[in-house]
This record gives C-alpha cells, sequence and structure tokens, in this order.
C-alpha cells in the first residue's frame, strides 16, 4: 500500500515538474512530448550504427584489407566494438550524460549495446560484464561513473553477471585534453585488477563509453589478463 503511495505521489511531481520545465531533447534541444524521451524523433533518426564487419580485432573499418589501428598499435584487448558512430546528436548526449547528470543517457545506450551483445556469437558467451574504474576523486566530483552506469544496465538487459572486476591505483590527467601519445602512456601502471575477484579462464565484457585510441582498454585489458582472464572483449558506445 505504502508502495503504491510513494508512487503515485513521484508520478505526481514529476508530472508537475514536466508542466512547469518541459524535457527537451538533448541532441536538438527542441521539447519533448513525451517526458519519458531523451531524443527527439529527428535526433533519433541522425543516429548511425556502426556495422560489425570492421577489424575484428579493434572493430575500426579495414582499409585495403589492413586495420590503420592495429597496424600502429598491438592491442591487449582479444576483441572490440563500438556500437554508434561519435556523432551528434550521441555527442551532446554524452557529454551531457558526464558533465551534465543527464543519467537517463545511459539506458539509451545501454540498449543499443546490449542488442550488439545479445546478437553476437562472441560477445554473448561472456562470464562477467564491469566497466571502466574512475579514480575516487573523479567519481566524487561527478557523482557516479558514467560507463558503470551504461554496464549496469547492460548486464540487466543480457543476463551477464556485471562485477567491479578493476580499480583506478592513481589519478591521471583526463584523456580528452591529451594528444595521441600522450594518451598512449597517461594511463600506463593506472590500472589493477581486484585480487578477490575470481576471474582465471574467464571472458570479460569491458565498457566504456567512448573508443579513441583504444590506450584505456588496453591498459584494464592488461590488468585482467594478468589477474587470469581468458578474453577481454572491449564494447564502447562510440568509436570517434
Amino acid at each position: 500500500m505504502a508502495g503504491r503511495y510513494f508512487k503515485l505521489l513521484k508520478d505526481t511531481l514529476m508530472a508537475g515538474i514536466n508542466l512547469l520545465i518541459p524535457p527537451v531533447c538533448l541532441g536538438c534541444h527542441e521539447s519533448l512530448l513525451d517526458a519519458e524521451s531523451i531524443l527527439c524523433p529527428s535526433c533519433q533518426a541522425r543516429i548511425k550504427l556502426i556495422p560489425p564487419n570492421g577489424c575484428p580485432k579493434c572493430g575500426l573499418a579495414m582499409e585495403d584489407g589492413v586495420c590503420p589501428a592495429c597496424s600502429e598499435f598491438k592491442y591487449d584487448f582479444d576483441r572490440s566494438h563500438s556500437v554508434f558512430y561519435y556523432e551528434s546528436p550521441l555527442t551532446d548526449l554524452i557529454h551531457n550524460l558526464k558533465y551534465r547528470e543527464h543519467t537517463r543517457g545511459a539506458g539509451f545506450l545501454a540498449s543499443g549495446m546490449a542488442a550488439f551483445v545479445n546478437n553476437d556469437a562472441h560477445y554473448k558467451q561472456s562470464d562477467y560484464i564491469t566497466a571502466v574504474p574512475l579514480h575516487a576523486v573523479r567519481k566524487r566530483e561527478r557523482g557516479y561513473n558514467q560507463s558503470e552506469l551504461i554496464a549496469r544496465r547492460i548486464a540487466k538487459l543480457t543476463g551477464i553477471k556485471y562485477i567491479k572486476a578493476v580499480k583506478r591505483r592513481r589519478y591521471t590527467a583526463s584523456q580528452t585534453m591529451l594528444h595521441k601519445d600522450q594518451r598512449l602512456h597517461n594511463l600506463q601502471g593506472a590500472f589493477r585488477a581486484y585480487p578477490n575477484k575470481s576471474l582465471n579462464g574467464k571472458q570479460i565484457i569491458l565498457v566504456d563509453d567512448v573508443f579513441t585510441t583504444g590506450s584505456t582498454l588496453n591498459e584494464i585489458s592488461k590488468s585482467l589478463h594478468q589477474a587470469g582472464a581468458a578474453k577481454v572483449l572491449g564494447l564502447t558506445a562510440c568509436r570517434a
């Protein structure tokens, strides 16, 4: 009885808030008729999925049978895929998710990522899902880890167990402010797998919001492999 009362109270309050402050699309900022949506139909139509026929290692589109990324850098993860192209409106959605507390964007991204996992023979047989961790200082500033929000939602949609497998052992400069060569060295030794996690022989999906150079996934993959993981599959919302 009490649960029903509080749900009714919450719904009433939200209806009042939406009346006073109508929800807007996180892409174009136009008013939304549906308060449950975060993107208008026009912005949703602009979203492009990355086809799963790219490089089997990092997911990038091949050029004359050669992957431009893997030809320059040896990745430690076993496979990686990004679901969406990093273009508007998703650039705005992810920015709002990370820096403006619009956490509902995590659910939107996770839905597309979970659909990929459920339909990919390599990913759907994974044992665990984990997320790129934030340093405690940055998580305290932000209030949450956007990659963890996405990963936990994917876990619910796929039935694959979510675990906290890795910790960030030192504070590092934001990757967004660094050039490619700096990104590759900035995170060296920054991550460590939790010693009390039984990862031996397991296949783990490692979730992040954006794949840029792959350095973050790469460093965490090293830690997971050192802890006994058999395979690490990177999964990101977007490829920059």
